[in-house]
């Protein structure tokens, strides 16, 4: 009887043991508006957002509730934010509308690979569409970036989302996505030299005082190439084609920008 009792409780424990065990060693899961999970430990939860950190890490990260769909905890729990973009969002399309993304900028040189360089682009390729005439509804470039924004991806991030999540997410029937490929190919100073003299003598045109006159300039060689693509909703590539100018320079993007948008057959 003493025997049976202990296997018993030698069992339990084992038992209680293996739970304990497995119940340490499970994740919590974030589920994101656009569809992707992140899975550690849930630190804290604030009014803006809440932090986190990976599995096996003690780095913590922070996310805004709106970037958020739910949160499965370790434990079973579930919190489910309904504030999200992708719940609030009224839909507004009407089956034709279109969304130019901010471009994405690669560069040897950090200084041209800014927000701002993004939305230039961004807006000029939003013009040369329009100049198609084409039967698409453009989205205006502030309504598509404030929506960004909201939902916390930064312009830098875009890469790192499909078509399809971008469409979804701005509300639109077609997204509009584009590469502009910028390389520093040095730089090659120009100058030339002349000399004057004033007081000059009648019989001697070297005499008197000599006066030097310099010109110069420094020209910046660049490399460009543009990329533009056009998915509609479900991801599906409509579109894609790719444009190197001729002669590159910090803008040559709006002449590529206008050559591509000629070449689209979408109407």
């Amino acid at each position: 009887m003493k025997a049976i009792l202990k296997l018993s409780t030698f069992f339990v424990i084992m038992f209680a043991s293996i739970s304990l065990s497995l119940a340490q060693n499970k994740e919590d899961v974030i589920y994101l508006a656009d569809g992707t999970q992140k899975k550690g430990k849930v630190i804290s939860i604030t009014d803006d957002g809440i932090k986190f950190s990976y599995t096996g890490e003690d780095v913590q990260y922070e996310l805004k509730k709106q970037t958020l769909s739910k949160i499965v905890f370790a434990n079973g729990r579930e919190e489910v934010f309904e504030n999200t973009a992708s719940t609030s969002r009224v839909s507004t399309s009407t089956g034709n509308l279109l969304a130019v993304i901010p471009f994405e900028v690669v560069s040897n040189e950090s200084g041209l690979t800014t927000d701002a360089m993004r939305r230039e682009i961004q807006q000029s390729c939003i013009d040369a569409l329009k100049s198609r005439g084409m039967s698409f509804q453009i989205q205006d470039a502030r309504t598509t970036n404030a929506a960004l924004s909201k939902s916390g991806i930064a312009f830098a991030d875009i890469a790192n989302h499909t078509p399809d999540d971008l469409a979804r997410l701005l509300n639109v029937d077609y997204v509009v996505l584009g590469v502009y490929d910028i390389q520093n190919k040095g730089s090659m100073s120009y100058g030339s030299g002349v000399v004057t003299y004033n007081d000059k003598k009648q019989d001697n045109k070297s005499k008197g005082t000599a006066v030097q006159s310099n010109n110069s300039y420094t020209s910046t060689n660049y490399d460009t190439k543009v990329q533009l693509s056009i998915y509609d909703s479900n991801g599906r590539q409509l579109f894609s084609d790719t444009r190197r100018p001729f002669m590159g320079g910090l803008d040559s993007y709006k002449g590529a920008l206008k050559t591509l948008a000629k070449r689209i057959s979408l109407k």
